[in-house]
């Protein structure tokens, strides 16, 4: 294949495209872990495994239901919502009022253990076999020269909406603004008459929410199984680290760019040298700048 066949336009247009799709769930994802970081500073090693609830649940509701996919998708967010707010009242928060200073490092260990529990639960019931839906939604679109499957237009356009919702909801609601005064000053906000605590579990269920609403959109690229939720957590701590840790608009940047960067790679390269490039971007931002490509020095909150 010569080098003018690759470096055709529409080639290199639907390089882009797949590469937008599959960093719409490194966005998706790191959004919500960006969250949960810049406002707990809570490390969430378990939000891959909402990742993969999240795909459990689309695969309930598409295959035994037979309902449609706009119904998987909030019953994922809902569903991962409220498993949220009970692994942070009963877990994170007992650890935040009993373990004094030392809690974060609890809860980083506490996350850990809660991917293994859940991976492990997810094994003794489903099983192994890896259970997908062909296509959420069928048929082809026609842009220009290009040829654009619908539902890869659906995940792109349900990615835009749901974080645009996502930023005029932190922006103009009341619970927003709680959550960017907290961010800010825990303890100017509670002096505010704000309730911290939960402010804190309102945002581990939206953070949740947004990890189960990821794994339902792509459950046609990664079909649900147990640890499945490992690829994409793995890329969501990468673009929240490139994004600026507690920058939210950085991590869905940095998410969108990750999954650019793999596309082309694997097309022009091979297989594999998307994660060497991917490691050494981040060493390469951690280096020159530690505090993320879509930060300023002094970071950023939600």
């Amino acid at each position: 294949m010569g080098i003018s066949v690759l470096l055709e336009p529409i080639i290199l247009a639907e390089i882009m495209l797949q590469g937008l799709v599959r960093g719409s769930m490194y966005a998706l994802m790191a959004c919500g872990l960006s969250l949960i970081f810049g406002l707990m500073g809570v490390k969430n090693f378990s939000h891959g495994e909402f990742f993969m609830l999240g795909a459990y649940v689309m695969f309930f509701v598409a295959v035994f239901m037979d309902a449609p996919f706009i119904l998987g998708i909030g019953a994922a967010a809902a569903v991962l919502f409220v498993f949220g707010v009970l692994v942070e009242r009963t877990l994170i928060a007992n650890l935040r009022r009993r373990a004094g200073r030392d809690w974060l490092l609890d809860a980083f260990v506490l996350t850990i253990g809660l991917m293994i529990v859940l991976q492990n639960l997810a094994l003794l019931t489903f099983g192994s076999t890896r259970r997908g839906v062909p296509q959420l939604v069928s048929g082809m679109t026609e842009i220009g020269p290009i040829f654009v499957t619908n539902e890869r237009l659906m995940i792109l356009g349900a990615s835009a909406l749901i974080v645009t919702m996502l930023g005029l909801f932190i922006r103009y609601t009341r619970m927003g603004k709680a959550i960017r005064a907290t961010g800010q000053d825990p303890e100017a906000a509670q002096t505010l008459g704000i309730d911290v605590n939960r402010v804190y579990t309102y945002t581990f269920g939206l953070g949740a929410a947004l990890a189960g609403i990821a794994g339902a959109l792509l459950i046609g690229i990664f079909p649900a199984y147990p640890t499945v939720g490992f690829h994409p957590v793995i890329k969501s701590i990468a673009a929240v680290i490139l994004g600026g840790l507690g920058n939210v608009p950085g991590a869905i940047a940095a998410g969108l760019l990750l999954g650019v960067i793999e596309a082309y790679t694997t097309f022009f390269l091979a297989s594999g040298w998307q994660h060497v490039i991917t490691a050494g971007l981040i060493v390469l931002v951690l280096i020159f700048r530690p505090y993320g490509l879509f930060s300023s020095a002094k970071g950023d909150r939600p």
